[in-house]
């Protein structure tokens, strides 16, 4: 549940990528093998579904999404490559934080081309606080292309993946950072010790 007296994840610099895990303040530029994580990471690293239904089943009613930014600019290299766009191609950025009750687990950015917005995907701009999946995922033609495993440079934040949704041949780039105790605060908050957890 949102707490008002929460310390909340540092709002990012604007007019720069350094809430994305992918830009250069962020990555160590070295994809990470599935092989090399444990089981649990990799659970969670590669799972298939909606992110934040998967948090949101933690402890149902506590999930949240804190907004950090939301703007118009234009991709990174990686993401005009990743996508498939124009170099500096236009577009509309939403980075979030998504929280289980007091615990920050994700710290999220989506990138759409400012294209894409005045059709199919204008709703996006009218998210609010709901979270990215709670749209994505009931879109019965939604592709996605498979998941990339990374690692960055942020302090608390290592591990990170991406992936490219495609709704009506729009791209939607989703770039995720998990918090390094992940397994500690599962642990946590399914009331289990975290010796028991495979980290």
């Amino acid at each position: 549940m949102k707490n008002a007296s929460l310390p909340l994840v540092p709002t990012p610099s604007r007019g720069g990528h350094h809430f994305h895990p992918l830009a250069p303040s962020w990555s160590g530029q070295g994809l990470h093998l599935a092989a090399q994580q444990t089981p649990l990471w990799r659970d969670w690293l590669l799972h298939p579904g909606s992110l934040s239904q998967r948090l949101d089943d933690l402890r149902p009613g506590q999930f949240w999404v804190q907004v950090i930014d939301e703007r118009f600019c234009r991709t990174s290299a990686l993401e005009s490559r990743v996508m498939g766009c124009a170099s500096e191609t236009a577009v509309w950025q939403r980075e979030v934080v998504l929280w289980v009750g007091e615990t920050a687990m994700v710290r999220a950015r989506t990138v759409v081309p400012v294209t894409a917005l005045h059709g199919p995907l204008r709703r996006l701009r009218a998210l609010g606080s709901r979270s990215l999946g709670s749209y994505l995922f009931r879109q019965p033609d939604l592709q996605r292309s498979p998941l990339q495993i990374c690692r960055s440079r942020l302090p608390g934040w290592q591990r990170c993946r991406y992936s490219v949704f495609y709704l009506q041949r729009c791209p939607i780039m989703v770039s995720e950072a998990f918090t390094d105790d992940l397994p500690q605060r599962l642990a946590q908050l399914s009331g289990c010790d975290s010796t028991a957890t495979q980290a």
